[in-house]
């Protein structure tokens, strides 16, 4: 309980001013990974890229069980793109949209460097693996 004598804005949780919801690893790892993709698609190529992530998706689906299920439908090969893309992209935007100051920014712009800056040393291994 609070005495009458102290501020409302001291005892509110975080304290006065400060950011609640802190960056966490799951978030660091998302834009990394955003950056990483990105990268790729800037150094290789999209093309190539979305190509190599559809054959990644269509042995991860086989894996599951539900790969002869889609591919029956003509699932497979058409939404296997999207399967990689799509969530990638809206765990970004989820971030961006809980941007509230401009350090919570900074730790997502220096996350997608990082995963960027690795893309670039890491093109010569992935354009041997995706041709």
């Amino acid at each position: 309980m609070n005495s009458p004598n102290m501020n409302p804005m001291m005892a509110a949780p975080g304290g006065f001013g400060q950011d609640t919801q802190g960056t966490n690893l799951l978030s660091i790892l998302i834009n990394v990974t955003f950056g990483f993709v990105l990268g790729l698609m800037i150094f290789i190529g999209p093309g190539e890229v979305i190509a190599y992530g559809s054959k990644l998706a269509g042995i991860l689906m086989g894996l599951t069980g539900y790969g002869q299920q889609m591919a029956a439908f003509g699932f497979a090969t058409t939404a296997a793109p999207y399967i990689v893309l799509v969530p990638i992209v809206g765990m970004v935007l989820k971030q961006l949209s809980s941007v509230r100051s401009l350090k919570s920014f900074a730790y997502f712009a220096v996350a997608v460097i990082v995963g960027g800056a690795g893309a670039y040393f890491s093109q010569g291994y992935f354009t041997a693996l995706i041709a």
